[in-house]
């Protein structure tokens, strides 16, 4: 039993001692992984800079950096742990390129998904243009087919009007011709006397109702011409009216077109608005993944120093529970009266033999050893 106390004792403090150093091991490779990010930052900071007093700061921070891990590594190689501190500087670092593979996939989605969207708002805006052309096509060809009417119905009036001239100038021909034939039969009838006598007087009549008859003819032409005349001014403004909707519906497709180009650039706008704010969440996010690691480092930095805390509780309080161990161990094992009368009577209890139950010590044993 004896032998046993000290060895507990000694194996609870070697438990105490070796959880401390994983921890002291443990907390100086995420500090030392923390501190190589740290300086890595700071030198491609140096390198986009020009020289100069800036760089030339910034430079000795990194000096101060490295004389830190300097520092760091020959404590750990004090205390033994210089192993265990590598180990959890690079598991720290797997984690935090872990973290950052992962920042960097979230921005990739994000982008796939911006790049998806700008693609869909230009298939839609093509669609939109592509009808306002069809509209604008289908339109031009109905104006193009009242123009052709109308052209077709201004040549058939024209031929109408042609067509009406052409008679009224035969039936003008026809009553002259037969307004002479008439004159003449009757100037052939009347005999050679009559001729030699009558002089110039029938032949006048013939002259005047001739006259009048190309007088009518000349009407009748003049009329036809003049309905020429407006029918060809009546086409003319039918063709101007048409030209003038072909105008019109010209300027409603340009209009339309424009307006279809104005909502694809406004939904193109869009998208670029997106695809800014959704790269803005994802540095948000990235930012507030960094934050949230960091605070987990600190919480681990403060559970490790917890458990470290409560493992050095530990091994004192097993140092202390083995020393009372101890301490019991080495008194004897007699009765609490025993012992008192062992000290009234001035007795060294742990030369008295007991008599008692497992030889446990009784007063009468203790006044045994007095009278002797």
């Amino acid at each position: 039993m004896a032998d046993q106390a000290p060895n507990l004792q000694q194996q609870m403090q070697e438990q105490a001692t070796q959880s401390t150093q994983d921890f002291y091991g443990q907390s100086m490779g995420s500090l030392k992984s923390q501190i190589q990010n740290y300086r890595s930052q700071l030198e491609q900071y140096s390198e986009q800079l020009p020289e100069g007093d800036a760089k030339a700061q910034i430079q000795e921070m990194v000096d101060s950096y490295m004389e830190l891990e300097g520092s760091m590594d020959q404590a750990a190689q004090d205390a033994g742990v210089q192993d265990s501190m590598n180990e959890a500087a690079e598991q720290t670092q797997q984690q935090m390129q872990e973290h950052a593979q992962q920042t960097a996939q979230q921005a990739q989605d994000t982008a796939g998904q911006a790049a998806s969207q700008a693609q869909e708002a230009a298939g839609q805006a093509t669609d939109q243009a592509q009808q306002a052309a069809g509209q604008a096509t289908e339109q031009a060809g109905q104006v193009a087919g009242q123009a052709q009417e109308a052209a077709g119905q201004a040549t058939d009036q024209a031929q109408e009007a042609a067509g009406q001239a052409t008679d009224q100038a035969g039936q003008a021909a026809g009553q002259a011709q037969e307004a002479v034939g008439g004159l003449t039969g009757g100037l052939t009838g009347g005999g050679d006397d009559e001729e030699e006598e009558g002089g110039g007087g029938p032949l006048g009549g013939v002259t005047d109702q001739a006259g009048q008859v190309a007088g009518q003819a000349q009407e009748a032409a003049g009329g036809a011409a003049e309905q020429a005349q407006d029918t060809a001014g009546q086409a003319t403004e039918q063709a101007g009216q048409v030209a003038g909707q072909a105008q019109e519906a010209a300027g409603g497709a340009a209009e339309q077109a424009q307006e279809a180009a104005g909502q694809a650039t406004d939904q193109a706008g869009q998208v670029a608005g997106q695809a800014t704010e959704q790269a803005g969440q994802a540095a948000g996010q990235a930012q507030e993944a960094a934050g949230q690691a960091a605070d987990q480092g600190q919480q681990a930095a403060g559970q490790a120093a917890e458990q470290g805390q409560q493992a050095a509780q530990q091994g004192q309080q097993a140092a202390q529970q083995g020393g009372q161990q101890q301490q019991q161990q080495q008194q004897p094992d007699a009765t609490q009266a025993a012992q008192q009368k062992a000290q009234e009577l001035g007795v060294d209890i742990s030369q008295v033999q007991g008599s008692g139950a497992e030889g446990r010590i009784t007063v009468r044993d203790v006044i045994s050893a007095s009278n002797q």
